[in-house]
């Protein structure tokens, strides 16, 4: 059977396509897909999260003829829904204003925000970019998720998330979080429970350019991996 296969970040680079298509037996599990594209190319992806059809899976699952088998590295740390909820991974600057023009609502009597900017200097080193790459539709799935996991924990609320990708220099917003609720203390933990939550699990990567040359930053693998 078939299925396509899509890496990201390093694996991307490593194996110089952005996906390609696989055959591999009937009844084969995620091990095997795996399997089969170290035997095809020179890449190892030890360590490594998957997700089949844009949901985080386990390396024992079984995939499907057409099923897309996505690889993802260590992560580092749009749409709008009906239920009050705008989740998005967008190219372009983030703004506060957008962020609180949506959530600003005469029911919500409190709103609290989170902007990550990229710092510089970095563990000692001056920083000249930092490159954000993200598995857009799977990124906006996960954000939904904790924004869901939010209100189950602290009630009503109203909640915009951003991601930036592409290219940022020091002191650019790679990532928005606002979250809206009838009260200060559900806002601010909300805000706080939402962000730990995406720097383990939201797929993005970052490609850092400092003064001593260019490099993956470290992430975290909250999933499964090879």
């Amino acid at each position: 059977m078939r299925v396509k296969v899509v890496f990201f970040a390093r694996l991307k680079r490593e194996m110089g396509v952005e996906q390609l298509e696989l055959d591999v037996p009937e009844g084969a599990d995620v091990r095997t897909v795996a399997a089969a594209v170290e035997q095809k190319h020179p890449v190892s992806l030890k360590g490594c999260m998957v997700a089949v059809n844009e949901t985080y899976a386990t390396p024992e699952q079984l995939v499907r003829p057409g099923d897309e088998v996505a690889f993802l590295p260590p992560v580092a740390g749009g749409s709008d829904a009906d239920a009050g909820t705008h989740c998005e991974v967008t190219a372009e600057p983030l703004r506060l204003a957008t962020a609180d023009a949506y959530l600003v609502r005469p029911e919500y009597g409190a709103q609290a925000y989170f902007v990550g900017t990229v710092r510089s200097p970095n563990k000692g080193r001056i920083v000249e970019s930092i490159e954000y790459e993200g598995y857009g539709p799977m990124a906006e799935k996960v954000m939904q998720g904790a924004a869901q996991a939010a209100r189950d924990r602290h009630g009503e609320l109203r909640i915009y998330l951003q991601h930036r990708v592409g290219r940022l220099a020091p002191g650019e917003a790679s990532i928005l979080i606002g979250v809206a609720s009838p009260h200060r203390r559900a806002a601010l933990e909300a805000c706080d429970q939402i962000i730990e939550y995406l720097k383990v699990h939201v797929p993005v990567w970052k490609h850092e350019a400092d003064e001593d040359g260019e490099h993956w930053v470290d992430g975290h693998t909250g999933h499964p991996t090879l």
